[in-house]
């Protein structure tokens, strides 16, 4: 795999963030604060080709890296996901619910662990260029880490027992579960210094490499314990725990050369005064998005859980195919190219270009998922179809959340991100308060829905304060209009289907459907969605496509 260049990162911080002096001949981009500006006169006309290009070579490299990047977001992710069969056959419903809300304690202490240097890494990292100065950043962020978060996982162990009691509604039995799920975390948390460094040199074939090792081994042991030794959630956790430790060996090993226990308090104080202020935001961010299990457990049977539960799970093929790797690159990228001239319709283009492709596969995921369950599921499950296309939108907005806050990033001001989360997270929760104790999971489905949009409005407006840019939010909104159009038009086919259709019914609805998804880009063709600069590139792909024998190729002559 080609590595970044030096030019590239010369090219990438010229203004200050990593290099000090450019690469000869090269030109340093205009300050942040003129960036902006409409180029005039002779700077206007010479918006050249070469200029054009220069955005689609890192809306390339974007894609590139969050494909390859993909493979091991989604073999680190997809646990649930690929054995939903193995759940679904062995594990009963109110066992895959009690697994649920052991995932979202997981997700909590994780982030509690890591104190935000998941992200302040990246920030500090691409400051210096000096490869002394980034060992100690390195160094620092290691031991912090391993140390602290083993003092915390024993403190939380002790206290396994009120943990389960606040977790499971006064029930102290699952205190052992607790304590796996306080082990796994630790494992997860001291992986991330190896994890950061393979994404911050764009290791991604070494990365995708090593998460698809250790998928393979932890779904094998977790398929293995559930159907061969018990049918439990201890089993599961045994073998994630297993699985975490593995992959974290494997991790250390592929990177030991670049690891350091060179410690400096100022380095590690820079980087939690960058980070400590995100774990707020994290952790609300998190429950926006999860606490809707707690309430159904509060208010609704283990039932219309497991069927919320499930649903999630299939939706969240646009979070681990897209979400995930997207997020893993963005981290990086956001920053890599803030200096250069042409940043304003990267971020533009990006926040365009994310949409689409989850849009496209949310349509996808509602054209076969809901009637899947009907097909092959037990009947506990029948009540997930109605509400899967709903959180597929659901998806696309946290995908779109994502690029919209670029401006509270680049400019430090990550104060504002726990605050839009919070206020975010209030709505989700009046909205919870609201509408599931009446409409169950359908109510959690619309308390979802609307609580993203109001997240999303709130990134944007925060994010505006500080970097304004030009989004081009009339192709964002024909997206959403082209597809809440097929999702519609899902929901009278579901109807003339009916609740119980037959195998012949349900084949027939999928079919439909998954031509109809299939028709998205097609329609947005039909409608001028694609710009000419579009279209052009779209044609080079096409003429790179292997051509028949005695024709050339293009660029031979070149």
């Amino acid at each position: 795999m080609k590595e970044v260049s030096e030019e590239d990162i010369s090219v990438a911080r010229c203004a200050g963030s990593i290099s000090r002096f450019p690469a000869p001949g090269f030109r340093c981009a205009t300050p942040w604060a003129t960036r902006f500006r409409p180029l005039r006169g002779r700077a206007k006309k010479q918006e050249s080709s070469a200029g054009v290009f220069a955005i689609y070579d890192k809306i390339k490299k974007t894609i590139k890296h969050t494909l390859i990047f993909g493979i091991g977001s989604v073999v680190n992710s997809a646990f649930g996901l690929v054995l939903v069969p193995v759940y679904g056959k062995y594990l009963r419903a109110s066992e895959f619910g009690v697994l649920s809300l052991l995932t979202v304690t997981l997700t909590l202490v994780t982030i509690v662990l890591k104190l935000g240097l998941n992200h302040a890494f990246f920030r500090h990292y691409y400051d210096t260029e000096d490869e002394t100065h980034r060992r100690r950043i390195v160094g620092s962020t290691l031991v912090f880490l391993a140390v602290s978060s083993a003092a915390l996982v024993a403190l939380f162990c002790a206290f396994a027992p009120q943990a389960s009691a606040a977790v499971f509604a006064g029930d102290q039995s699952k205190a052992d579960l607790l304590r796996l799920i306080f082990l796994i975390s630790f494992f997860e948390v001291i992986s991330l210094i190896p994890d950061s460094i393979l994404r911050a040199k764009f290791k991604s074939a070494r990365y995708s490499t090593i998460n698809i090792i250790a998928f393979v081994f932890q779904v094998g042991l977790i398929s293995y314990l559930v159907i061969g030794v018990d049918a439990t959630v201890k089993s599961v956790l045994i073998g994630r725990l297993a699985g975490a430790a593995f992959e974290a060996a494997i991790f250390f090993l592929m990177v030991r050369r670049d690891l350091s226990i060179s410690f400096s308090w100022p380095e590690l104080r820079g980087m939690l005064a960058f980070g400590v202020p995100l774990i707020f935001g994290q952790i609300s961010f998190h429950l926006f998005m999860m606490i809707d299990r707690v309430f159904l457990e509060y208010y609704t049977s283990d039932r219309e859980l497991g069927a919320y539960a499930m649903a999630n799970t299939l939706v969240s093929v646009v979070t681990i195919l897209v979400t995930v790797p997207f997020s893993q690159v963005w981290t990086v990228m956001r920053f890599s190219v803030m200096n250069e001239e042409g940043a304003e319709e990267y971020y533009s283009r990006v926040l365009t270009y994310i949409v689409f492709v989850s849009m496209f596969l949310a349509l996808g995921v509602s054209a076969v998922a809901g009637d899947g369950l009907l097909l092959f599921a037990l009947k506990g499950y029948w009540s997930a179809p109605a509400i899967i296309p709903l959180l597929a939108m659901a998806a696309v907005m946290d995908c779109a959340s994502r690029v919209l806050n670029i401006g509270t990033t680049l400019k430090k001001r990550t104060i504002f991100a726990p605050l839009v989360i919070f206020a975010a997270l209030i709505v989700n929760v009046g909205l919870n308060f609201l509408l599931i104790p009446r409409f169950g999971v359908v109510g959690a489905t619309v308390a979802t829905v609307i609580s993203y949009v109001v997240f999303c409005a709130l990134r944007f407006w925060s994010s505006n304060l500080f970097v304004k840019i030009r989004y081009e939010w009339g192709r964002v909104f024909s997206i959403a209009a082209i597809g809440s159009a097929l999702v519609a038009v899902f929901y009278v086919i579901d109807s003339v289907r009916g609740p119980s259709p037959g195998w012949k019914r349900l084949t027939l609805s999928i079919a439909v459907k998954v031509s109809l998804a299939l028709s998205f880009p097609l329609v947005l063709f039909a409608l001028k969605f694609f710009d000419e600069k579009e279209r052009r590139k779209m044609g080079e792909l096409l003429q790179r496509l292997p051509s028949v024998p005695g024709r050339s190729r293009v660029g031979e002559s070149v």
